[in-house]
């Protein structure tokens, strides 16, 4: 009977730990959300800096591209999807492209789509090497010679990736951002390439 009583204790206590556990991610995804909604609402102020929003979509759109490409999209680019708009053409700068989904130009795809002499690997600037079946662009290739793609290899607990600039000119990932909502906090507040205020040793020769 003592025994029982000990395992009945060691699960009731880790039903207890769980159950933290859960709430405290529960916390973090709400002030994630917070902070994604805020970050949307600059954009919308903004509107003046950018060119041809397309349109919010639903969450079943969003569903249906997850189904067809096997993947979960981080939640802070879903918001950016239904709360302001299925991509851009243009994001705070003409070379600042946002890709949507299930568009006819400027969907998101695998960076090997375009690029089929890519080789199987893609190195990075000190961060390490990732396959290119892994790379998922957020933006299509600007006149700077590069794309943000998102490293989906990676995710943290609340399946955001992060993301890397990809420049033609060498082949490497440059300048890892934590997530696409670190991205947006970026371009909200230098109102202009993300890239450009990153790189602003200017060690990718931008010009």
């Amino acid at each position: 009977m003592k025994i029982l009583s000990k395992y009945i204790l060691i699960i009731l206590l880790l039903m207890s730990c769980n159950s933290i556990t859960d709430k405290n991610n529960s916390t973090e995804r709400s002030k994630s959300d917070i902070e994604m909604q805020e970050l949307i609402r600059i954009l919308k102020d903004d509107l003046k800096y950018h060119e041809n929003i397309n349109s919010k979509i639903t969450n079943q759109q969003i569903n249906k591209l997850e189904n067809d490409m096997n993947i979960k999209l981080p939640d802070s680019y879903k918001v950016f999807l239904q709360e302001f708009g299925n991509g851009a053409e243009s994001l705070y700068h003409i070379d600042q492209p946002i890709n949507g989904i299930n568009i006819e130009f400027g969907a998101i795809h695998w960076i090997g789509k375009f690029r089929k002499k890519l080789g199987k690997e893609v190195p990075s600037d000190g961060f390490g090497i990732y396959k290119k079946d892994s790379l998922l662009c957020l933006m299509t290739e600007n006149s700077n010679g590069g794309a943000w793609v998102w490293l989906t290899s990676q995710s943290d607990e609340n399946g955001e990736w992060p993301l890397a600039f990809y420049n033609i000119k060498d082949g490497k990932l440059y300048y890892k951002v934590n997530s696409f909502k670190e991205w947006i906090r970026i371009a909200t507040k230098c109102k202009n390439e993300v890239i450009r205020e990153l790189d602003k040793k200017n060690k990718l020769g931008l010009g």
